[in-house]
């Protein structure tokens, strides 16, 4: 997974990844924002979704 990670934030940013040397001090920082914000994203879509699922049913349930 992290292989996949890198390839991809390699080729988007022009740069070896694997090489510390080669990408700016805070790259990392900005990698971990990104994929914490892309991981965040989509569990709270998905939490939501549920739950307003849930919602709809315990509705339904109660009116019969």
């Amino acid at each position: 997974m992290i292989d996949f990670f890198l390839n991809i934030f390699s080729t988007m940013f022009q740069m070896n990844m694997r090489d510390h040397h080669d990408m700016p001090f805070a790259m990392p920082l900005m990698m971990a924002c990104l994929v914490g914000g892309l991981v965040g994203f989509v569990i709270v879509k998905y939490v939501v979704k549920e739950q307003r699922a849930d919602a709809i049913q315990t509705k339904a349930n109660s009116t019969h």
